[in-house]
């Protein structure tokens, strides 16, 4: 009976250590400490990524301008009433109050507009480098729908801007040229 009196003795000291099943062996041996969260690195990659989509946000929705070379004139005056902006850049593309659209688009918008506002001015503001051919079709839109309530915008120049003696971009040359030894029918060589 003494060998089991003294196998009883070791069993309860067993059934201690197993008492604990969740901690592990090398939690036995670690001090108790606090376990914390650093969010300082979290905040700062939150604030990266809001202050990308808050900067994409602004640039898609801001309004592009349209780079467009205006003619000059000295008589230019500047309409202060109600009016539809059509642009024609160098390479033929139209806008609409700085939005691009094709050429029924325009005929659309120009009609609504015309709807909504029959006294108001439709003003195209084309390229200096755009081909004649493409204002003269965009003008003739215009008229179509608008009739004479169409301008074409140009820079306003100076009034007293000097003309200079030879204004022809070509060298100069003779208007008349004769031939030499042949007699020039005004009479002049």
């Amino acid at each position: 009976m003494a060998e089991t009196k003294s196998l009883n003795h070791k069993k309860p000291k067993s059934s201690h250590i197993t008492a604990r099943p969740l901690k592990l062996w090398h939690d036995q041996h670690r001090i108790q400490e606090d376990v914390q969260v650093n969010i300082v690195p979290l905040i700062d990659v939150i604030f990266c990524i809001l202050t990308f989509f808050i900067l994409g946000a602004v640039g898609l929705s801001r309004q592009q301008a349209i780079s467009l070379d205006l003619p000059k004139a000295s008589t230019a005056t500047t309409p202060m009433r109600e009016m539809l902006v059509v642009s024609l850049d160098d390479f033929g593309q139209l806008y609409v109050e700085k939005q691009m659209v094709t050429r029924p688009q325009l005929f659309e918008a120009i009609k609504n507009y015309h709807q909504y506002s029959p006294n108001g001015l439709m003003v195209l503001n084309a390229s200096r480098n755009a081909s004649y051919n493409e204002v003269v079709g965009v003008l003739d839109l215009l008229r179509q729908v608008g009739g004479d309530r169409v301008a074409l915008a140009t820079l306003s120049g100076e009034a007293n801007n000097p003309t200079l003696e030879n204004s022809n971009p070509l060298p100069n040359l003779p208007t008349n040229p004769t031939l030499p030894g042949s007699t020039n029918p005004l009479g002049r060589n």
